[in-house]
């Protein structure tokens, strides 16, 4: 990494300072035997801050943000989330989990459950939560993305674009700092996508700090504060939307937005 990329991708949006920073990462490896996953990832995310992390297949995105709440185990470097470093300590594992909303492709809903026993269940176990206090904040939740008339029925009964929005309320549910997103529209057939996009974006509005991995360059230019290019495990550039998009820097990233803009 370039001392330039260094510094914009750990340089947080408008007048954040490094104190402000909720997300930070210095020289990150993540391999998976001999495979290089992240090489030397240097990163930070700023509270209410939109990150947006795009890049080709396989280029990392995905386990950098796995790795930020230790869904994946990273070999060298370290990572920090809201001043608690990630390390062997499950206690430490325990506090960022907490605080680390995470959103996946599939929906992972507990099939048996309704909707809005998914969304409670956690407040209820992990935070101590009462069952009528977790219920209404549940139905709230439901409100804020838009199907609360789906609370009763069960996760087989809605279509995927209101499944992922449940998803997204159940992980608002523990109340977290950060949000993070792994391409949370890639499993939905097109005309589902809107209706999730609109909840994440309406979330950014309100001030969520959140990571999103995604392909969905519109989104990307219309949320983001800062635009993350991956590839082959690297972070290539960084910028604004428009500093990214409409003046690329780096012969990757200008290659890979050639083939998909």
């Amino acid at each position: 990494m370039s001392e330039s990329v260094f510094t914009d991708a750990t340089k947080m949006s408008g007048d954040r300072k490094a104190e402000d920073a909720i997300v930070v990462m210095r020289g990150v490896v993540k391999k998976f035997k001999d495979f290089v996953a992240l090489k030397q990832i240097d990163f930070a995310v700023g509270r209410q801050e939109v990150v947006v992390v795009i890049g080709p297949s396989g280029s990392g995105k995905s386990t950098l943000i796995r790795c930020i709440n230790r869904l994946e185990e990273h070999d060298q470097g370290e990572i920090i989330v809201d001043g608690t470093e990630l390390t062997m300590d499950v206690k430490n594992i325990q506090e960022i989990r907490k605080e680390t909303g995470m959103v996946f492709q599939s929906f992972n809903l507990f099939p048996h459950l309704t909707v809005l026993d998914n969304i409670s269940l956690a407040p209820r176990q992990v935070r101590g939560m009462p069952k009528a206090e977790a219920e209404e904040l549940s139905r709230e939740l439901l409100e804020r993305v838009k199907i609360p008339e789906q609370a009763d029925k069960f996760p087989a009964q809605l279509s995927g674009g209101q499944q992922q929005r449940v998803a997204i309320a159940r992980s608002l549910a523990m109340k977290p700092k950060v949000m993070l997103f792994d391409e949370p529209t890639s499993a939905l057939d097109p005309e589902m996508i809107n209706e999730v996009l609109d909840s994440i974006k309406q979330l950014a509005s309100e001030g969520m700090t959140m990571v999103v991995v995604t392909h969905e360059m519109g989104f990307a230019r219309e949320v983001a504060d800062r635009v993350v290019f991956m590839a082959d495990g690297e972070i290539v550039e960084v910028g604004t939307p428009t500093e990214l998009f409409d003046s690329p820097k780096e012969p990757r990233t200008q290659k890979f937005l050639a083939q998909i803009l």
